[in-house]
């Protein structure tokens, strides 16, 4: 996609127009249209993950695969970074290598904004400390708009959890209001983000939140973020969803989950094993956006990638003192 960003780290570094172009072209590669990739070569594309990863390592994985390139799992604790080399000349040696994407998930926030004036390699990022985790909100963009039939302007979606150490949160509060959707986030108070969007809303009852939303997102207790231990014991009691509560607000409201859940926390199986949970239809559109993903990016037409050698001139030559100098 012409102008597609060669870094994408978070969802301000896409416009509405390349989103809605992603959209369409998943629903396309969805139902078995081929790969667009104008290469002689088959596309080579590195993922390091530096945290742990089930659902966005293989779903990249399988997108790569399944538009027929080639995959590398880049294991940096094992690389010259741990022999003293930048990031950024790692990443170029990738790059000179012959790969094409590096993918990268980090504890770091903002670890790729350094790179975005001059790209050593395309970027896509995984998931970065709490900041953000733009290609997981595309995907839940993308279920919820096959959810609601192309119908999104006006939808409510509330959100329900760790919002403050959630990134892909983060990641929705950017894109969901684009398109006409209303946010609301709910949790205990230590849970909801100081700083909130204009626009976005807060509920502390999850009962009054859930009568008044479409969808419900639900979150995980990120106990590897929080400087302080979370006492999770009476969590469920107060803000774990299940499908009694559902009952009582005498509607159905699908489920959404970024996953990993945690059982007997904030879900209970009983509504796991529902035709409410969304979590296992937001899997199955994961490797479908992230090879349209991947594609915009490899065929972006973007030429600045790699290093910038400055031109060293002779042509005056050197005096003996210069030469003594040297």
């Amino acid at each position: 996609m012409i102008g597609f960003p060669s870094i994408l780290e978070g969802i301000e570094d896409l416009n509405r127009e390349q989103v809605e172009k992603l959209l369409a072209r998943t629903k396309e590669l969805k139902i078995g249209s081929p790969a667009r990739l104008p290469l002689k070569r088959k596309i080579s594309v590195a993922t390091s993950f530096l945290e742990n990863s089930t659902r966005t390592k293989l779903s990249f994985i399988m997108a790569i695969n399944l538009l027929k390139g080639i995959h590398i799992d880049f294991e940096a604790e094992k690389s010259s970074l741990k022999k003293g080399e930048s990031l950024e000349q790692t990443l170029l040696t990738l790059n000179y290598q012959g790969f094409d994407i590096c993918i990268v998930r980090t504890k770091e926030t903002k670890l790729l904004s350094q790179f975005k004036q001059r790209p050593p390699i395309k970027m896509i990022n995984g998931g970065d400390g709490t900041n953000e985790h733009p290609t997981q909100a595309l995907l839940d963009l993308y279920t919820l708009n096959e959810l609601f039939n192309g119908e999104l302007a006006g939808k409510k979606v509330c959100i329900a959890g760790d919002c403050t150490h959630s990134r892909v949160t983060h990641s929705l509060m950017k894109l969901l209001p684009q398109f006409g959707i209303e946010i609301t986030l709910c949790g205990p108070k230590e849970f909801l983000p100081k700083e909130i969007p204009a626009g976005i809303k807060t509920n502390a009852n999850l009962e009054e939140a859930l009568k008044e939303t479409d969808a419900v997102y639900l979150l995980r207790i990120q106990a590897e973020r929080h400087e302080n231990q979370f006492d999770m014991s009476t969590y469920n009691e107060k803000w774990g969803l299940n499908l009694d509560l559902i009952r009582q607000v005498g509607r159905k409201i699908p489920v959404f989950h970024p996953g990993p859940a945690n059982i007997g926390i904030e879900v209970d199986q009983e509504l796991i094993d529902s035709n409410l949970w969304m979590a296992h239809k937001q899997v199955e559109n994961s490797v479908y956006v992230r090879m349209a993903i991947i594609e915009a990016m490899v065929t972006n037409g973007d030429t600045n990638i790699g290093a910038k050698y400055n031109t060293i001139n002779f042509d005056k030559g050197l005096t003996t003192n210069e030469e003594n100098k040297v």
